[in-house]
């Protein structure tokens, strides 16, 4: 692609990438699943930044719930579950607008990838020290 000067990389996670940390009972099991989108949605971030000086694009789409025969069909029976063209539909028009992360539901995305990014980088650059936090160093530790 970066040979021939243009090129498209889309790659499927889902929101459960962002779900780590959910204790939500309504979300069912999911280690295995969340851990693996995370892993693309981490890996798909990254390529953009390092693809994006070139005519390479890179998106990752982040869908819920989508209604298709996956997981012996439960998504068809849920009936918030967005359909498969919507899904599609809303990738090709987020690389339109040059959207790194598609989350196809999510109205307000910039402002809650915004707070994303803000939270990714004050974890990054405040925890790169040369010492250990205090909470690591007192009497109790």
């Amino acid at each position: 692609m970066l040979a021939a000067g243009e090129g498209t990389i889309v790659t499927v996670a889902s929101l459960l990438a962002f779900s780590a940390g959910s204790m939500d009972p309504r979300v069912p099991r999911r280690t295995l699943y969340a851990a693996a989108k995370a892993a693309t949605l981490g890996f798909t971030r990254t390529l953009a930044g390092e693809l994006a000086d070139t005519p390479v694009r890179v998106q990752v789409v982040c869908p819920g719930v989508v209604a298709t025969d996956w997981n012996s069909g439960a998504g068809r029976s849920i009936p918030w579950a967005m359909s498969p063209e919507d899904v599609a539909s809303a990738s090709l028009t987020g690389l339109r607008l040059g959207e790194t992360i598609c989350a196809p539901g999510l109205e307000d995305q910039d402002a809650a990838l915004d707070a994303l990014l803000a939270a990714e980088t004050a974890l990054v650059t405040g925890g790169n020290q040369s010492t250990l936090a205090a909470r690591y160093t007192g009497p109790r530790a």
